[in-house]
């Protein structure tokens, strides 16, 4: 059965998780992104549980990029090759490369590269970006999503054919000769970060699978819509593995101790993002184009955490001066016993229609915190790769 190109769930179309890894340092306090063996011992603890996360049977792993923050992933596509060489089955990927701030041979020899040391792993995702880290490079709100349009017009050229030629606004190349040329997988493995309806119709259109994070479950469901409405209109069926939702997840032995944990994670994490994203508030706060920028965050197809305003009596961490959205705390944070949190995420895939589950952790969480979160969570996804993910369930009247 079909309905609207949505395959029926079956006990094969289950949930798949990934973790979704910003490659933060564990720990209450705010880190010293200045001090060189805080970098060095992140950079290998989180490499090394990440590698763990394989036996476990996570489907894969997903990375961020961000540029100019107090973060440690500015060039991510570098983890995904150190990774590589450290796991033989977990597929790896970023959600997703910001096009615009690359060049468009460059990322498609790039990802050609991480094809091969992948194995074929690779999963291949693109972002339009976080309009204000765009302005440390003077790049106007109004390129952005031009150059993104045109990045993904080469990319798709560069993955069919080894001399591209093309003639954009931004970017123009005559007969350019792309090596090593990608592998050709099976599977659908392009994967578009989406906020809009608009944008989820695109890469359904160009046959993108969708992840989307930073929303509630309802705004979701609208945007994923769009998507299968648009991959009928382009003569293709879609199902929940082309699906993806992005939540922060905390398990722990009991509903009880999830509660306060998560309560006292959020506190600290909301600490780090003022001072992860301090010099992106300052900046924006600084831009004549202001105004400008804000509308751009809204549309831009992608949210982040430096675009959004934590507001709200549960979640008031400083807002970006950008002016964004707001996070729906409800469907963005998923805690509690491994029963609980199950049971919240085969709801959330079911009405949404997802077959992925990207799940993140608490920034602030110890090493110790972060053993249990994911040994539970290795106990709970048989279950969730045996539920049946098909048509969406009917929303509330």
């Amino acid at each position: 059965m079909e309905s609207n190109g949505i395959r029926s769930g079956t006990a094969g179309n289950g949930i798949k998780v990934w973790s979704f890894d910003f490659f933060a340092v564990p720990g209450r306090a705010i880190p010293d992104f200045e001090d060189p063996s805080t970098v060095q011992a992140t950079f290998d603890g989180n490499l090394d549980r990440l590698v763990r996360l394989e036996a476990d049977g996570f489907e894969g792993v997903f990375f961020s990029e961000h540029h100019f923050l107090n973060s440690l992933s500015p060039t991510p596509n570098l983890l995904i090759a150190a990774l590589a060489k450290m796991t033989t089955r977990m597929r790896l990927g970023v959600m997703g490369n910001v096009l615009a701030f690359h060049q468009p041979f460059r990322l498609a020899e790039e990802l050609a590269m991480l094809d091969y040391l992948t194995d074929g792993r690779l999963e291949i995702g693109v972002a339009s970006g976080v309009p204000p880290e765009f302005l440390f490079v003077d790049m106007p709100a109004q390129e952005i999503r031009p150059r993104f349009a045109e990045m993904l017009d080469f990319l798709d050229l560069a993955y069919q054919q080894k001399f591209v030629t093309y003639r954009g606004e931004y970017y123009q190349a005559e007969d350019v000769p792309l090596m090593p040329r990608p592998r050709h997988e099976a599977r659908r493995r392009h994967w578009m970060t989406i906020y809009s309806p608009e944008t989820c119709a695109s890469a359904a259109h160009r046959g993108y699978k969708v992840c989307t994070g930073y929303q509630s479950n309802e705004k979701a469901r609208v945007a994923f819509d769009a998507y299968r409405a648009a991959a009928g209109e382009s003569g293709r069926d879609s199902s929940p593995d082309d699906i993806g939702v992005r939540r922060q997840v905390l398990i722990c032995e009991s509903d009880a101790h999830a509660d306060e944990l998560q309560a006292e994670a959020w506190e600290a994490d909301k600490a780090r993002i003022e001072t992860i994203f301090a010099l992106v508030f300052d900046r924006v706060a600084r831009t004549t184009a202001a105004a400008e920028m804000a509308s751009s965050v809204k549309e831009s197809g992608v949210m982040d955490a430096a675009s959004v305003s934590h507001g709200g009596s549960q979640n008031a961490a400083k807002p970006s001066a950008a002016g964004a959205l707001p996070i729906d705390f409800e469907s963005e944070f998923i805690f509690g016993s491994p029963a609980t949190v199950t049971e919240k995420i085969i709801e959330s895939c079911r009405y949404i229609g997802a077959g992925n589950i990207m799940q993140y952790h608490a920034q602030s969480l110890t090493e110790a915190e972060l053993d249990t979160h994911y040994r539970l969570f290795a106990s709970i996804i048989p279950t969730l790769a045996s539920a049946g993910i098909g048509e969406p369930s009917p929303a509330p009247a």
